[in-house]
């Protein structure tokens, strides 16, 4: 990160771009794009006038601070690393950066004009997110049809996202053209489809939320679930964020049946803060145009980031977006490039362009219009499918007769659940492919759980708690508005990650875990009303006051992330240990007002402690964070194994483990550490068929695979391992590919490794600090892993 010279700006490298921000509100001003890989640097010039930033593709990049438009690039060549470093003169024109390792520096002469120039093939474009939120069957997606200048149909529910152009307008300022463009994003209502759509309503300009002004019960149902789902994405992007504006659309003015009035109209309006009302109607065009007109007004252009970026970044994400249009599902990342070497006949085919262009499908992944799997080097150009996929397994799993939210992974991985036939994606092979994905992504969200061979859906029980109403034991009563069923269902399966707590027993409002030691704690969930609930916690007798207040620290600091925050009410329940009396709130506040910590039960004459909190016992101030980090390495674990599981059907083996026979044990339980990491080793015992040759299998794997552990045990190596890593180094190096030297930890002492080895760093299974697997890991993948 960097400061500009006055302080008014910070400048902050991530991958492969840079944010500008304003050090007051917090607000991004500027993304520049541009580098292809990891950048590592950001300086201001000391006039403030340039801002330079230097890159793992060995670029330098000089960004004019008026426009954030690219000034000049100076391919170096060698700007790469962690190590690397670059600094402004203070007063003359000089640039100084340090080659790769610190074993140079080299200096650079900058034109002063370059301040105020644009480098040819700059580009600017701003882009605004619009959402159509609401319940099922409201008319969202025939408004946002007609919106997007489509022509009217009539559409039956949805259970997808649909994303439309709504407008591109290019402007001039600055001496720079500008193209803004905004995207309107139809999500789905069904109420089994929120827990996936809720996940796209980040960096959201305007909300349409949508209601039916002809439902019988409540028509506003839907309503204040969005705006509390609204308000909570808000929240988690931070202060500096844009706000978003809301609009409440009726949709569907032409039809009669309104049962709900002008004045609780403006009252949810008032109440809930909407900017404006519309009374619409897509298929007569009934206030159509002004609603357009609306929503052009209600973006804030000047709120949201310019993003800065070159032609060829451009040229790439177009050909991206047409191949989308077009329909295509599913591709390999280099039968992308082939094809946009095709239809750019005049762009040379060279290595940093390869590098630029798996730069753009990062890019336009971040605006979710594409994803790039985890696996087979592959690109979903429909990411909506996924929703699709994933919000029919929860339907499914909540439609199980047992009523325990449940469905067999394989199931959900053959696709053995209902789905509409037009949301399915052609094509076993695809499909099994995207199923793969879909379930990795429920695990990673934490909509689902894993146990056994079952992914369990705790939102998604349809069982009663027999202990309903009201639980015994209860203790503690927490209030709060947001999106309540994606909070109950992280919670459920967090606690149950949390290495303190494992699951007991679910129901559709309830949940109980079993806390080391003895005793139990449960969560008991009501609904005030949509968007509103109320989560009671409550405990077994047994249950001691240690794991009573870690249990309520960790559900709190859950609702603090999830929830509302400001809506947040906690009431402490005061209960008589004998015999399960109820005090009054009203009893527990004169009482402490007179400097009493106790009462005395009016049934059995028991004394009530009435010290909360710390009153009651000393916690350890560390176990929320330590039960974070056990939820998120179970989370990321169950994630793992379905990119392991997607990388098997594709052959997408990350790393070659070469090793003699004597020390196949050790490496076959690292070879299972990196699978609970996301990296599928090729293992010869695993891969290598009964019955076949193994040096045509060998060889293959050694010309497409990415990266090669060579492990050196107690009696050294081998004299068929040393054929092996003749074989990779030559193929390796070739390739540029790291070859990795491993020592187990069965080694005593220092080994002798081979020459061709010494010079490159190793991992050593001996030491636990660094952590081994992590090291291995960044050899591998060249990402820093947990803990580095």
């Amino acid at each position: 990160m960097a400061w500009s010279p006055d302080g008014a700006l910070l400048a902050s490298a991530e991958d492969p771009r840079i944010s500008i921000w304003e050090a007051v509100s917090g607000k991004k001003t500027a993304t520049l794009e541009g580098h292809s890989d990891a950048v590592f640097n950001v300086f201001f010039s000391p006039d403030g006038r340039l801002l330079a930033s230097g890159g793992n593709d060995g670029d330098i990049r000089l960004w004019r601070c008026d426009t954030w438009s690219c000034s000049a690039t100076i391919a170096t060549g060698f700007v790469t690393g962690f190590n690397t470093a670059m600094a402004w003169h203070p007063e003359a024109p000089l640039l100084a950066a340090s080659c790769e390792g610190g074993h140079a520096i080299y200096l650079f002469r900058i034109d002063p004009s370059l301040g105020g120039q644009t480098a040819r093939g700059s580009v600017r474009y701003s882009n605004a997110k619009v959402v159509l939120v609401g319940d099922s069957g409201v008319g969202k997606t025939g408004l946002g049809l007609v919106l997007s200048g489509n022509k009217y149909k009539k559409t039956d529910s949805t259970h997808k996202r649909n994303v439309w152009t709504f407008q591109t307008q290019k402007t001039r300022g600055k001496g720079q053209g500008l193209t803004r463009e905004t995207l309107l994003w139809d999500l789905a209502g069904q109420p089994g489809y929120r827990l996936v759509h809720q996940l796209s309503l980040n960096e959201v300009a305007v909300a349409l939320v949508v209601f039916d002004a002809r439902s019988e019960t409540d028509p506003f149902a839907g309503v204040r679930h969005w705006d509390r789902a609204l308000r909570q994405a808000q929240r988690a992007a931070g202060e500096g964020a844009p706000v978003t504006k809301k609009l409440l659309i009726m949709a569907r003015a032409d039809r009669g049946g309104v049962s709900v009035s002008t004045d609780r109209i403006k009252e949810q309006i008032k109440r809930l803060g909407f900017d404006a009302y519309f009374e619409t109607s897509a298929k007569e065009g009934l206030n159509i145009s002004e609603l357009k007109k609306a929503l052009r007004k209600a973006i804030d252009w000047n709120g949201l980031p310019i993003v800065s970026s070159d032609k060829l970044f451009q040229q790439i994400k177009e050909f991206l977006l047409e191949e989308k249009k077009k329909g295509r599902v599913l591709s390999s990342v280099d039968d992308l490039y082939h094809l946009f070497l095709k239809s750019a006949p005049k762009t040379e085919n060279r290595d940093d362009l390869r590098d630029e262009f798996d730069t753009c499908i990062r890019l336009v992944q971040s605006r979710g219009l594409i994803r790039r799997l985890n696996f087979g080097g592959l690109v979903l150009l429909q990411p909506e499918y996924l929703d699709s996929y994933a919000s029919a397994i929860v339907n499914a799993a909540r439609a199980e007769p047992d009523g325990l939210g449940s469905l067999l992974e394989q199931d959900a991985r053959d696709g053995e659940f209902p789905i509409p036939t037009a949301d399915r994606v052609s094509g076993s092979g695809q499909e099994k492919l995207l199923l793969i994905a879909t379930v990795e992504e429920l695990l990673e969200n934490e909509i689902a759980l894993r146990e056994g061979e079952d992914l369990v859906f705790p939102a998604q029980f349809t069982r009663d708690w027999p202990e309903a109403p009201d639980p015994e034991g209860k203790a503690v009563l927490f209030r709060f508005d947001g999106p309540v069923q994606n909070i109950y269902a992280t919670l459920a399966v967090r606690l149950s990650h949390s290495g303190l707590f494992t699951k007991d027993e679910m129901w559709k409002n309830a949940a109980t875990f079993r806390p080391a030691g003895h005793g139990r704690c449960g969560v008991f969930l009501r609904d005030v009303e949509e968007g509103t609930a109320e989560l009671t916690l409550f405990y077994s007798k047994k249950t001691s006051e240690a794991r009573r207040f870690d249990f309520e620290r960790y559900v709190q600091a859950h609702l603090q992330r999830r929830a509302l925050p400001e809506t947040i009410v906690r009431l402490r329940i005061f209960v008589c240990p004998e015999c399960d009396t109820p005090v009054t709130d009203k009893q527990v506040e004169g009482r402490r007002g007179r400097g009493f910590d106790w009462i005395r039960c009016n049934v059995c004459d028991d004394k009530v402690s009435l010290l909360d909190r710390e009153e009651r016992v000393e916690a350890d101030r560390t176990t929320v964070a330590a039960m974070d980090r056990s939820a998120d390495e179970l989370r990321d674990r169950g994630a793992a194994s379905a990119t392991v599981e997607g990388k098997i059907a594709t052959n997408d083996f990350d790393v070659f483990l070469s090793y003699k026979s004597s020390d196949r044990k050790a490496v076959e339980e690292i070879c299972e550490q990196l699978k609970q990491r996301g990296i599928l080793p090729w293992l010869d015992v695993e891969q290598l068929q009964p019955g076949k040759p193994w040096q045509p299998a060998l060889e293959s794997q050694i010309e497409t695979i990415k990266s090669a552990a060579v492990f050196v045990g107690k009696d050294g190596q081998g004299p068929w391992q040393k054929m092996e890593i003749d074989a990779l180094l030559r193929e390796f190096v070739n390739r540029e590919c790291p070859v990795i030297p491993v020592v187990l930890s069965i080694v005593r002492r220092k080994p002798r490794l081979p020459v061709f080895l010494r010079g490159m760093h190793w991992v050593d299974f001996r030491h636990d600090d660094p952590d081994p697997v992590d090291q291995l890991v960044f050899g591998i993948t060249g990402e820093k892993g947990r803990g580095q």
